[in-house]
């Protein structure tokens, strides 16, 4: 429809300059994307027809990546009503929920260590610092957006929490591991590792590689979003070139979505938060035929994500 093919379009703008970036070998690497998703979590943030607040969202857009992305968050929003959001804050807002319900007090043996690979520019460490019972947040991201995020955050005079620690690592080349038992992190304890909009990004081999390496701990517990094969299909055909490594589809058939000693929990597409208890949907095309908007409510191309549990 007019509407969804006008998100897409405005998405792959940013997805693009990623690539070109990487496929220059630029030293410097491009945050275009990450300012891009930071920037609609800052204006849905801001809506008060919806539940979502992120205050951080704001400061690690920066003006301009707001000023780019209100035109287009207005075009594609212009039918959204209340409680509809935009699929990159519904994802954010599953994965919120999926954390709280993992280290809940209600659970004393429950993870108590949180590890998100690939921050980017996640807050959560900074947003539930002092609602949720963590012991120890860990944020593992190249250096470069590690240290834009520090330095935004001391030009505003906002002080990370005592428990958070950033690691800076590639994960395509360091063992992660390694450097979370040098950064302070106990191998012996439950945690929570949190890899959103991530491995879509690393060729399928790597994927298993990392999902493999990461540790298992009784109560311990991954979430991790993946796009399918239809969503790639949408940006290819958008772009001219196919800007994901991996999908869905392909990490299902070389096994990587099955996890040693891991069960699979839950599994949520991202157009549908509201069933997920979230009070919240994703917004609807604002075109199409009657037949179009009748199957937006069975499928569409999205991302998934999942969540496994140490056995």
């Amino acid at each position: 429809t007019t509407g969804t093919k006008m998100k897409f379009a405005s998405i792959s703008t940013y997805v693009v300059g990623i690539i070109s970036s990487a496929a220059a070998g630029n030293d410097v690497p491009n945050f275009t994307y990450a300012t891009y998703v930071a920037a609609v979590r800052a204006l849905e943030s801001s809506s008060p027809t919806n539940p979502y607040h992120e205050p951080l969202a704001a400061l690690f857009a920066g003006d301009e990546a707001l000023e780019k992305t209100r035109p287009q968050m207005r075009a594609s929003n212009k039918t959204a009503s209340r409680n509809e959001v935009n699929s990159v804050v519904a994802r954010h807002m599953i994965i919120d929920k999926m954390l709280h319900e993992a280290v809940s007090l209600s659970d004393p043996h429950g993870p108590r260590q949180v590890v998100t690979l690939g921050a980017g520019f996640d807050s959560r460490a900074n947003r539930f610092a002092t609602h949720l019972p963590v012991n120890k947040w860990f944020e593992i991201d190249l250096p470069a957006p590690q240290m834009y995020k520090q330095q935004v955050l001391r030009k505003s005079g906002i002080v990370d929490p005592e428990n958070l620690v950033r690691v800076p690592l590639d994960l395509n080349a360091g063992d992660f591991v390694k450097a979370l038992e040098e950064a302070g992190w106990d191998p012996t304890a439950p945690t929570l590792y949190i890899l959103e909009g991530l491995i879509y990004y690393f060729p399928t081999e790597n994927v298993v590689a990392l999902l493999k390496s990461i540790p298992c701990v009784p109560r311990s517990r991954i979430v991790v979003s993946v796009v399918e094969r239809s969503l790639q299909r949408v940006f290819t055909a958008a772009l001219g070139k196919d800007p994901y490594s991996t999908n869905y589809e392909l990490l299902r058939s070389a096994g990587a979505l099955r996890l040693k000693n891991y069960k699979l929990r839950q599994t949520f597409s991202t157009l549908l938060p509201n069933r997920f208890g979230l009070g919240v949907r994703v917004i609807r095309p604002s075109s199409g035929t009657w037949w179009r908007r009748l199957m937006y409510n069975f499928h569409i191309p999205c991302e998934r994500v999942l969540e496994y549990e140490a056995i």
